[in-house]
């Protein structure tokens, strides 16, 4: 069996001028949002072995408030520049090319494409477009990533930051 988790990164700065999109970092809400769902993730026991995320520095932070609430390594955490602003397609090449020692794998990425990849992954699970540090995982019936596909897909599950969040920021 394979689990994946895909996570939006949280809420960023808006754009300024003087940072390119690259490097625009998350904002105090979205650093809340990150440290909110790595909680939830860890009550749930999702724990990826591997944690692939975007080098986009708030992807990255993301990442890193995450990792930190899960209790995973800093040296299973990965950044990948092919994962900024992927379509869905490239994420799930990505997945599909995993090795096969890796039993849960965890990225953070950007939208559209990482919800795009959640629902061309559970079709009928009616996924939308993800929310800022909103995370989507998945198990599928297979011992090979290559086969990590809608017809493989065991179950999932879907959850935003909690709803209160919002309000301190407002």
């Amino acid at each position: 069996m394979k689990r994946l988790t895909l996570m939006r990164h949280g809420n960023a700065q808006w754009k300024d001028p003087q940072i390119s999109d690259f490097e625009r970092p998350l904002n105090r809400r979205g650093q809340t949002e990150a440290e909110a769902m790595g909680r939830r993730l860890l009550e749930l026991q999702l724990v990826p072995a591997v944690l692939l995320t975007s080098a986009a520095r708030r992807a990255a932070q993301t990442a890193e408030i995450v990792a930190r609430e899960l209790g995973v390594s800093g040296r299973n955490i990965r950044s990948e520049e092919s994962l900024y602003l992927a379509p869905a397609e490239d994420i799930l090449q990505i997945v599909q090319s995993t090795g096969p020692r890796i039993h849960h794998l965890m990225i953070v990425g950007h939208n559209p494409g990482i919800s795009e990849v959640a629902h061309l992954l559970a079709p009928n699970r009616g996924i939308g477009s993800l929310n800022t540090a909103a995370a989507c995982s998945f198990t599928f019936d297979t011992n090979s990533w290559s086969a990590v596909v809608p017809s493989t897909l065991r179950d999932s599950f879907n959850e935003s930051p909690p709803v209160g969040l919002f309000a301190l920021w407002a």
